[in-house]
């Protein structure tokens, strides 16, 4: 129990910064300005959550938070706003635009892998760091093109579904029977039986090897 609080405390914490740096930074008057970007990103957040439903790579750990909760306020509230201050302060000239990207993916990097060694987000199926930096590249690039070129930009972000979807070998199911187990499925997932019984199979497969 004490653990949980902790974990909620920081995802709280970390939120918290997030929402005060876009009002130090005065991006917030630029929300007209870049809405459709922030609309862009989080509607592919969500599309990620709707078709690795049942095969996250990785996932915000929700202890002492609902899970619905925390992934409706990351998507549709904190990472639009990164993307937000992250525009809002883009310089002009070419040079100067790609060391900016590359920084702010730094940044982003550094703090994700930090919350992944304090348990705020968990990784499976292979993902890891890495693959989180390249997501950072691809959003704050598309983020920018975004802008100048949306069809594009769509296309581009399709392809890069599509490849990550085959790359981790995510099950895409149509009208199958199991979707009316959806609930107890999810009842599964994100509570302690998930801890409980994952850890039992976690263990076999160590004594396997």
């Amino acid at each position: 129990m004490r653990k949980n609080l902790k974990t909620r405390n920081q995802h709280i914490i970390l939120m918290t910064c997030i929402v005060l740096l876009s009002v130090f930074t005065h991006s917030l008057r630029d929300i007209p300005k870049y809405y459709k970007n922030m609309a862009y990103v989080g509607s592919f957040n969500a599309i990620y959550y709707l078709l690795c439903r049942r095969h996250l790579v990785w996932d915000f750990a929700p202890n002492g938070i609902h899970w619905l909760v925390i992934r409706f306020i990351y998507t549709l509230i904190i990472t639009p706003l990164i993307v937000l201050i992250f525009l809002s302060k883009m310089p002009r000239e070419r040079v100067r635009q790609v060391s900016y990207i590359i920084r702010w993916t730094i940044i982003a990097s550094i703090v994700e892998y930090v919350a992944h060694k304090k348990k705020l987000i968990l990784y499976s199926h292979g993902w890891n760091i890495y693959w989180s930096g390249l997501i950072y590249v691809k959003m704050f690039v598309c983020s920018h093109l975004f802008s100048k070129r949306p069809l594009i930009t769509l296309a581009l972000s399709t392809v890069s579904t599509a490849f990550y979807i085959l790359k981790f070998k995510v099950p895409i199911l149509v009208n199958h029977r199991s979707k009316y187990f959806e609930p107890l499925v999810d009842f599964y997932y994100h509570t302690f039986l998930e801890d409980i019984f994952g850890d039992k199979k976690r263990k076999r497969r160590k004594l396997r090897y």
